[in-house]
């Protein structure tokens, strides 16, 4: 077979073996693509650090960066179906890989963070292709849980190094930890195939508007309006309950490994129990977890909710971006979720800030139950409807709701 035709072949024809080494490429295009997003504490400390950014500085380059990320994945929609994606991941991971030195050569406040959100966008269009690629498993449910653990992991490593990186090189070792790995990368972009599973081509943008898949996107964006309002007053809340930053952020990290096990229960069950119920078991959780963080109930509290939360987060996206690839007949969804969680954490951030108050932090409760459960409601209303459709031929065994 000739390279041209190799390259045409897609994926649902190839080798197992073949299917195995795209579907690893997949995940590491997931986990590069999101490593912008994962370790910005450690972008804003090191330009508020090293370059001598003030607080509103740093905090407004993390906006630029969530927008810039966002944006990309809402536009990823577009092209993720269309766009060779051996040439898709080639620009997106190049494009990272040659914003990120170019702000090592700049000091300068806006040329900085303009850099830093263009490179943020490459890296979004990255993981919504990892993604993608991801959902064309076999069963995806599975790919997304072992795609949001390994996630956890990079993160709990980047953060758990980055003190250290910047301490012995500055602000350029951590844009070189951001642009290394996505150069090595893209010599892996000639091995993905020009496409995945057949999907429906003709009347994408209108396929992406049906019922169903318009009311998972709300799903989606109103579990990201809970977790972001949880994100970003997390410290403040600890604080607010007598601890220290230093015991906020060991529980912090604590929280966050326990959503590695989340994912991976994800991954080992698959969809044996379709996923719904994988859903509503995580909202219980959730659930559970804030009820923990209500009130002052000490560092213990403080800490078990945490790991309950995030457990039930890695755990629950799985099957919500398995859900989203199941009511989606353009195979483009998977790619747009990520601006719903982009923007979905910013709204939940500035909906949050219009009613706490100092050591009073109720609302972010509040927000993180209402937000969980509107979602899973939403997601049972789209698996409904998706029943009642008639099945789409869509090249794979269509998923439980």
């Amino acid at each position: 077979m000739n390279s041209a035709l190799q390259e045409a072949t897609p994926i649902e024809g190839r080798a197992p073996q073949r299917r195995l080494a795209v579907a690893a490429i997949g995940l590491a295009l997931v986990v590069l693509g999101a490593s912008m997003y994962n370790i910005l504490p450690l972008l804003t400390a090191g330009a508020a650090d090293k370059l001598g950014f003030s607080a509103r500085q740093a905090g407004v380059m993390s906006s630029v960066l969530t927008a810039a990320s966002g944006a990309s994945a809402l536009l990823a929609g577009a092209w993720v179906r269309s766009l060779s994606w051996s040439r898709g991941a080639a620009i997106s991971l190049g494009g990272m890989c040659a914003a990120c030195p170019a702000a090592m050569l700049t000091h300068g406040y806006w040329p900085f963070v303009w850099l830093q959100g263009l490179a943020a966008f490459f890296a979004s269009g990255a993981f919504s292709l990892g993604m993608t690629i991801v959902s064309d498993g076999r069963e995806s449910a599975r790919g997304f849980g072992i795609a949001i653990s390994t996630q956890a992991a990079y993160q709990i490593a980047a953060l758990w190094a980055g003190p250290s990186l910047l301490r012995l090189s500055g602000l350029d070792g951590v844009l070189a930890l951001l642009a290394v790995p996505a150069g090595l990368a893209v010599a892996l972009s000639p091995l993905l195939p020009a496409a995945g599973r057949a999907v429906r081509t003709h009347g994408a943008a209108r396929g992406l508007l049906n019922p169903a898949t318009l009311i998972a996107f709300i799903g989606f964006t109103a579990f990201f309006i809970g977790a972001g309002a949880y994100w970003t007053y997390l410290e403040l809340m600890g604080q607010a309950q007598g601890m220290s930053s230093q015991a906020v952020g060991n529980w912090a990290a604590i929280a966050v490994a326990a959503g590695i096990p989340g994912g991976v229960l994800a991954s080992l069950q698959g969809g044996r129990l379709g996923n719904l119920p994988p859903l509503a078991f995580s909202t219980v959780l959730i659930l559970i977890a804030a009820a923990l963080l209500s009130g002052s109930h000490g560092a213990t509290s403080f800490g078990i909710a945490g790991a309950i939360y995030y457990f039930a987060w890695c755990y629950g996206v799985a099957y919500q971006y398995a859900l989203v690839n199941a009511v989606d007949p353009t195979g483009r969804a998977v790619a747009v979720t990520g601006g719903c969680a982009f923007f979905g954490s910013a709204a939940g951030a500035a909906l949050a800030a219009l009613f706490v108050t100092p050591h009073d932090y109720d609302a972010v409760v509040w927000i993180v139950a209402v937000g969980v459960c509107v979602s899973t409601a939403m997601f049972a209303i789209a698996a409904a409807i998706r029943k009642r459709r008639k099945p789409s031929k869509r090249g794979a065994v269509p998923a439980r709701g």
